[in-house]
């Protein structure tokens, strides 16, 4: 049974956790703020702190270290982009049509000039990460059902290709400043689905 004692306390943690959220969310803006200012420099957390307004005591008492705190950003960002993803792949019924349109929905990330500042920021302090693969995941795994829909016998394994080649070619935009032409786009995908057809053919 409540008590006014207890909705009391109930009252007071509300709000202790809105302000924790808030400040959470000042410090991850601040921190992508502070990566695209010193990008490729990698950011410092003085600079973090100082960019959020916090305090290094703030800081440390939600974030073990810089290193976390990274991969807090790059979860953030990943979630934001499997997002976009799903929604784009929602538009077709054909699997490969889906499949076209991840690969053009990741390589878009890179085609806005200001999503190419807000990647380069990110994925270049990331990409030496080893838990950035796990941190992926929700966009790797929008690819295994289309691809277990068009015959593929090892659907994950086939996803995790397709994944890795789009990535990599993302990654290589993000390091060079220049954006993916459409013929670049339509060139991996045309690559992505060849090979995903003849793998499902030699499974016959």
């Amino acid at each position: 049974m409540s008590t006014r004692a207890a909705r009391a306390v109930d009252r007071a943690l509300d709000s202790r956790h809105r302000e924790a959220t808030d400040e959470v969310e000042r410090i991850l803006a601040a921190a992508v703020t502070v990566m695209q200012r010193v990008a490729p420099e990698p950011p410092r957390v003085s600079d973090i702190v100082a960019e959020a307004g916090a305090s290094k005591k703030g800081f440390y008492r939600y974030f073990a270290g810089k290193d976390e705190l990274l991969l807090a950003v790059m979860e953030r960002g990943i979630g934001i982009v499997a997002s976009y993803l799903g929604h784009q792949m929602e538009k077709a019924d054909d699997p490969a049509e889906k499949i076209s349109r991840w690969i053009s929905g990741a390589l878009a990330q890179v085609s806005d000039p200001h999503l190419i500042s807000m990647s380069r920021a990110v994925v270049e302090q990331m990409t030496q990460t080893s838990p950035v693969d796990g941190i992926m995941a929700p966009m790797r795994d929008l690819l295994v059902g289309p691809i277990a829909q068009l015959g593929s016998a090892d659907p994950d394994r086939d996803a995790e290709a397709v994944f890795q080649l789009t990535i990599a070619t993302m990654r290589r935009y993000v390091g060079s400043g220049t954006q993916p032409l459409p013929d670049d786009v339509k060139h991996l995908v045309r690559f992505c689905l060849g090979g995903l057809t003849a793998e499902t053919k030699g499974a016959r």
